[in-house]
């Protein structure tokens, strides 16, 4: 009797100690998480260009490759090539279970006409004291360095640039890509600011036209009356006429006019306007550059 007692003692303590190394087996499954390794390249392309994702997770039985775009594949690993531009999220799926995820960027192909066109400068030849000027950088480049001669140093980094010369004289300005193996030169004359009989062009008058309207829109004067005056006057009725803002940001004219609707009661203060006018029809306004500063 006692014997049996015993071996019985024996058995329920060797299935405790088997149901605690099965339970302990068990919490680590599934509190571990298993290393997905998968690869996916390049990750920056041209559009036309394929990626290759390839997965080498140990264990993996099933996959699921997802290219952000509603198309998928079940391969183990393969070539994938973007229909559009734009930027995607690769999310990969291995024994529907464990995930992994990829940013792949689909870039707009140069063509071979773009390569071989030559980096110009588009700026007028002369301007004011205390003017704000326009430059803009036109070919394929990415990187863009302005000198405008009057500081000695990098002005400004973006293919359109806006400068104000503070002194009269006669300026070189320098314009550096990273496809330039010289800086492209542009000489332009800067005259005193007119302290009497100033003459004003056209276009500066139309710029303060619109400068004073959309610092109506800021100061909680109607909307509707002074954004569909510039819309009608001056836009041709478009209202996703690009605006940018400081140089940097950049808005269609009714989001940029919407957001300074909900800052007006903040101290913003439109300090001029820029247009550039439609060379087709040489009379709609396709672009608004604006100087604004924030007084908070």
């Amino acid at each position: 009797m006692g014997s049996k007692i015993f071996n019985r003692r024996i058995y329920i303590v060797i299935g405790v100690i088997a149901a605690c190394i099965g339970l302990t087996f068990f919490v680590r499954s599934c509190l571990t998480t298993r290393e997905v390794k998968a690869l996916v390249t390049p990750l920056d392309i041209e559009a036309g260009t394929p990626i290759t994702f390839t997965d080498s997770t140990k264990g993996a039985n099933h996959w699921l490759w997802e290219f952000g775009n509603g198309d998928s594949s079940p391969l183990q690993q393969g070539t994938y090539t973007y229909p559009e531009t734009g930027k995607y999220q690769i999310r990969l799926t291995v024994n529907e279970r464990y995930e992994k995820k990829f940013i792949v960027n689909v870039r707009t192909k140069r063509s071979d006409d773009t390569q071989n066109e030559l980096i110009k400068i588009i700026a007028p030849k002369s301007g004011m004291q205390e003017e704000y000027i326009v430059f803009k950088g036109e070919g394929p480049s990415k990187e863009w360095r302005w000198e405008f001669g009057e500081t000695g140093v990098v002005d400004a980094r973006e293919q359109t640039a806006i400068y104000k010369y503070e002194f009269p004289g006669t300026y070189e300005v320098l314009l550096s890509t990273e496809d330039t193996k010289y800086p492209i030169r542009h000489t332009i004359v800067i005259a005193p600011q007119y302290m009497e009989n100033d003459t004003t062009d056209v276009a500066t008058l139309i710029g303060n036209d619109i400068k004073e309207k959309l610092q109506a829109i800021i100061n909680q004067k109607p909307f509707n009356t002074n954004y569909n005056y510039i819309l009608n006057n001056y836009l041709c009725k478009n209202p996703n006429a690009v605006v940018i803002i400081n140089n940097t940001k950049k808005n269609d004219f009714y989001s940029y006019c919407q957001g300074l609707r909900l800052i007006g009661r903040r101290r913003t203060t439109i300090e001029n306007v820029l247009i550039d006018i439609d060379p087709e029809t040489e009379e709609c306004i396709q672009k608004l550059i604006v100087i604004q500063s924030d007084n908070d």
